[in-house]
């Protein structure tokens, strides 16, 4: 009740200071008191304060709108005593939404080898989790990264694989700027209309691609596992993946593999959500792939026998919330075989043996994509099932 009435309190305060910044740059505009600019301007401050506050990243405690912002494009000062303070650098040129610069450049300033920030690109982490399995992998970037990289590289304009309408960062972005961290991201983890608990996981947007409504949820207390949500979240605001696991709240559908989608939409499927992996499949049993399934499929028994059998596994579905052991009610999905930001391996691929020490590219005894499938298929090959 408090906590609620503290947001309201938030909220009008936003308001407040909307209207009255509102109506003075109404005035200095030349509009009359009480002219619709300065409401307008004041609803624009409170909408951006409210959805500011979605997420666990860049909100409340953890957002400091000077770390990404600049009200003038040539600061040469801090906001202590004096002008005193840490000045973050500025980019080539002034950005739209005030920015400090373009949105990698911005993003990539605290999240690539920053102590105070997780770091997402690159093989390297010399973020602030040092020696973690980063959950997602990690990115490359064309110009900057030399290692070999299979995933999401950023300043990319190639196609997305399977997109259909075929997508790519010029569907959404300025001309000449390549993808983006906001294109999958949200920063500050806004999350639009009638989202069922109001936070994404891992700020993702809810609208990939050229989708819509595509909610990915998480518990609401780190270490309390909630199954009517999609993700399983141990440790608030860690990237290892031993501290999050993927809950199934509807046995036929993957919330996780449905995101994935907005961009890559026929990467298994024939259109939309008649995809080949469902029990509702239209394809045909010739068709490629036509088996191997993101959601609506559940591990055979031999599989779970496989599974268990080794000593780290790869991530999947659980309608139970219980992965080890891996039960009946086991789902593969998106994210079982691929990091979602990529990693040393062609496409993302998680190369674990079972029997190595766990890594971002599988594990240290996983060499090829035969270690991969034999996870799930005893032998190492798919096609004897």
């Amino acid at each position: 009740m408090r906590r609620g009435v503290a947001a309201a309190l938030r909220l009008a305060r936003s308001a407040r200071l909307g209207a009255c910044l509102g109506a003075r740059l109404g005035a200095r505009l030349g509009a009359p008191p009480g002219a619709p600019l300065g409401a307008f301007i004041g609803a624009l401050i409170a909408v951006c304060a409210t959805n500011a506050r979605a997420g666990d990243y860049h909100a409340d405690t953890s957002l400091r709108c000077s770390d990404c912002h600049v009200m003038h494009f040539s600061q040469s000062h801090g906001y202590g005593p004096n002008g005193s303070g840490v000045v973050r650098s500025l980019g080539f040129q002034a950005e739209p939404g005030l920015l400090r610069a373009s949105v990698n450049d911005l993003c990539t300033s605290c999240h690539d080898g920053d102590v105070l920030a997780t770091d997402v690109l690159d093989q390297e982490n010399t973020g602030s989790q040092l020696g973690i399995v980063r959950t997602a992998g990690y990115l490359a970037r064309d110009g900057f990264s030399s290692g070999q990289h299979g995933g999401h590289r950023l300043d990319s304009f190639d196609v997305a694989p399977g997109s259909n309408p075929s997508w790519s960062a010029a569907s959404e972005n300025r001309p000449g700027v390549g993808l983006t961290c906001v294109n999958c991201h949200d920063p500050h983890g806004a999350v639009g209309n009638n989202h069922p608990t109001g936070s994404q996981y891992r700020n993702l947007r809810s609208d990939p691609g050229f989708s819509s409504g595509r909610w990915v949820t998480y518990n609401a207390t780190p270490g309390a596992n909630d199954l009517t949500r999609d993700v399983f979240v141990r440790q608030a605001r860690s990237y290892d993946e031993s501290q999050m696991d993927w809950n199934e709240p509807d046995s036929q559908r993957s919330a996780i593999a449905r995101w994935c989608l907005g961009c890559h939409t026929d990467m298994h499927s024939d259109s939309g959500f008649t995809v080949f992996a469902s029990a509702s499949s239209t394809k045909s049993a010739t068709t490629a792939l036509d088996e191997h399934p993101y959601e609506d499929e559940d591990l055979e028994d031999e599989m779970i026998t496989q599974i268990n059998s080794l000593g780290n596994r790869v991530k999947v579905l659980s309608s139970f919330g219980i992965w080890s052991p891996i039960g009946s009610d086991a789902t593969p999905t998106c994210v079982t075989c691929h990091r979602a930001h990529g990693n040393g391996n062609p496409y993302g691929l998680i190369y674990r043996s079972g029997t190595g020490i766990p890594t971002e590219n599988g594990d240290t005894n996983g060499t090829s994509v035969t270690d991969l499938c034999n996870q799930c298929h005893p032998g190492g090959s798919p096609f004897t099932h």
